[in-house]
Order: structure tokens, then sequence, then C-alpha cells
């Protein structure tokens, strides 16, 4: 078993003893290593020391470097997908569901990619430690709304719409 340890950012890495080797990887898998970031974090709402820095990194990111391309690759999706949509329907398609959890997933690629490029963090990580910012970090409370905003099933859905009706309009 790897003892892990904290460098001086508070990130884990773990030491196995026996061959001197140090990785950011826990070595019982990604499954273990979420558990274990969730663990971490607690749920009990204290500051550990790494979520702020953690969070105001994406804030950064999202904000300075990935907004404009976010919405690119919305725009580029929606006009990818947008024709399955049909504005003057009430009724939601199942379709329209599977398409959503694709929509996600791009941006989840995105900041899971970006996370991992910080030492290590993961997903997991990033959603314990943003509810404990946001309650402190006003910066923190309107990225998430914003995130919250544009991942949303129903936005998904009206930009799927307004999107298929600009197309249909010849622009």
């Amino acid at each position: 078993d790897e003892p892990a340890h904290a460098d001086a950012e508070g990130r884990t890495y773990y030491h196995n003893a026996a061959s001197g080797a140090t990785t950011w990887e826990h070595p019982g898998g990604a499954a273990v290593a979420a558990q274990d970031a969730v663990a971490a974090a607690g749920d009990d709402g204290v500051m550990q020391g790494w979520e702020s820095p953690l969070v105001k990194a994406v804030i950064k990111w999202f904000t300075d470097t990935e907004m404009e391309g976010l919405f690119r690759d919305a725009a580029a999706f929606a006009d990818m997908h947008c024709d399955v949509f049909e504005p003057d329907q009430e009724v939601h398609k199942l379709e329209y569901t599977e398409l959503h959890k694709q929509y996600l997933q791009l941006f989840e690629d995105k900041l899971s990619a970006f996370l991992n490029s910080l030492g290590g963090y993961t997903l997991e990580h990033f959603f314990a430690a943003l509810p404990k910012c946001v309650k402190q970090d006003s910066e923190a409370d309107m990225m998430a709304e914003c995130m919250l905003c544009c991942l949303d099933y129903t936005f998904f859905c009206q930009l799927m719409c307004e999107r298929k009706r600009e197309k249909n309009a010849g622009n």
C-alpha cells in the first residue's frame, strides 16, 4: 500500500516505499481516488486549504481562456444537432436527453483535462470544492451560476430550438 502525502500546494501524491516511485495517480485507480477526494473534502463545509486555489484556477481558466471556446463548441454542437429539435412541440423526445448528455460531456471533458493539468485534480475534487467556495467568494458563485445555466437541460433545449429557427431563417 502506497501512503498518501501532500505537497506544498496541498495536492495529494503517492509514494511507493519499495520502488521509490511517486505518482499523482491513486494506486487503487480512479474510482478509489474519487472516493478519497470526496472523503478528504468532507461534507462539513470546512475548507481544507486546497479548495479555494483550485476553484480560483478554474475561474481564471473558464473566464480568461475557455468561455469563448466553450461557446464556439456549443454553437458547433447546436449546428450539428439542432435539426432533431421541434421548437413548436411541447413534448421532449428521448433523443433530446441523449444529446444533452453529449453536450455536457463536451464541457466535462475540457474541465477534467484542465483539472488534471493542475497536478491530478479530478471533477470530484472540483465538485467537492465549489460549494464551499461559493459560500465565501462571489466570483465563484457567479461562475457556478453561469455554468449551471449553460449546462441546464431547459437552457440546452432552448439553445437548440433557437439555433434551428436561425438556420431555417437562413442565418
